[in-house]
């Protein structure tokens, strides 16, 4: 069952920053590399066997609604894990640790599944870094990392001391620059999981305090907005997403049984409105999945207009639509698997970046 709280037409649209931002995304849409589509919600691969029919450890899957079924759009191999971290017209930021004997190496990959171009950045320049985000910077056209910089222990310092600048603050990476990463300060903007690009900023929610945390991608400067339900409301599940070009925000409650969702219908004067309380058929969902309680996880996201709810478990997949009726089953019997709220939208726009990286390849490993 669906409460539907408030059902507004959005009359303001999405802004020209908005639109900008999202113009190279939606460049040669539909089936240009016949595994990717205009956009899908990503899903990283931890483990699994390929020879039973389950995706091979490093895969990157999308969801393909239309088809209902998992495909994979990139693929390691088996010594490297890698988790889906940002994602911008086209471009896909993976965090990749290889295992070497008893030690592992780490790093950033940045791929294009569609144009099927892929390389890393050089460590160990991003060495002590978390990475919040990924963004073209307006100004320049230069496509720019957002990172943070943590303070590393005593025996991991001899490396992150070659690069100048304070811990526990921004830095601004521009890829295939050559450049340090510079600083921007902002020590208390830390914020980690995918950002969400939306009137030329990016968004995350920051549980503790209770508030938004938005970073203008053309001043590159911070600043605090009001969530939709207060700080005493604690959630299981929660997390932004973008839908018809608003600002969304659900949380699901302690026992999994509902989703409310709202949406950033005034966008400057930061007005919310509960569009949706969704009654999740928890019975329904525990004998598909073969699970109790706590033992699943719930997402939700939009694709062309329609919020999608996203029941994750290491046998299955679930889509629910807002009325709370289960539409469809995504099998993956993969324990590893996990839903990110990552997207891709494909794009065959070329950047310049890409032969600067190190183990610059093109139409090569990782891509199936």
């Amino acid at each position: 069952m669906t409460i539907e709280v408030q059902q507004k037409q959005n009359r303001g649209g999405c802004s020209s920053t908005s639109r900008e931002a999202n113009a190279g995304a939606h460049i040669g849409c539909g089936f240009i590399n016949k595994r990717i589509r205009s956009s899908g919600i990503l899903i990283g691969v931890a483990s699994g066997d390929p020879e039973i029919g389950q995706s091979k450890n490093g895969d990157v899957l999308a969801v393909d609604r239309r088809r209902r079924l998992l495909h994979p759009v990139a693929r390691f191999d088996s010594s490297v894990f890698c988790v889906e971290e940002a994602s911008c017209d086209g471009i896909l930021v993976l965090w990749r640790k290889r295992a070497i004997g008893a030690h592992s190496s780490v790093r950033f990959s940045i791929c294009n599944p569609t144009t099927r171009q892929s390389g890393d950045i050089p460590l160990p320049l991003l060495t002590g870094f978390m990475l919040m985000g990924l963004y073209r910077h307006r100004p320049t056209g230069e496509y720019r990392l957002l990172l943070y910089r943590i303070e590393l222990p005593a025996s991991e310092r001899l490396v992150d001391v070659l690069i100048p600048g304070d811990r526990n603050a921004c830095y601004v990476y521009t890829l295939g620059s050559g450049d340090l990463p510079r600083c921007i300060g902002w020590p208390e903007a830390e914020a980690n999981g995918a950002s969400v690009l939306l009137h030329g900023s990016l968004h995350w929610y920051k549980r503790i305090e209770d508030m938004i945390l938005a970073f203008d991608i053309t001043a590159e400067s911070f600043r605090w907005m009001q969530s939709p339900f207060g700080k005493a409301v604690w959630r299981a599940f929660h997390g932004l997403f973008e839908i018809n070009c608003m600002l969304g925000m659900y949380c699901c409650d302690d026992g999994a049984t509902f989703v409310d969702i709202w949406v950033l219908e005034d966008y400057e004067r930061e007005v919310w409105s509960l569009k949706y309380r969704v009654e999740l058929p928890v019975l329904e969902i525990r004998r598909e999945l073969d699970v109790k309680r706590d033992l699943y996880s719930v997402m939700v996201s939009s694709e062309d207009g329609d919020v999608l709810v996203l029941v994750n478990c290491k046998r299955a997949m679930l889509y629910i639509g807002t009325d709370g009726k289960l539409l469809a089953s995504l099998p993956h019997d993969n324990d590893g698997l996990s839903i990110t709220p990552v997207k891709l939208r494909a794009s065959l726009v070329p950047h310049a970046f890409f032969p600067s990286l190190l183990d610059y390849v093109v139409n090569a490993s990782p891509f199936v």
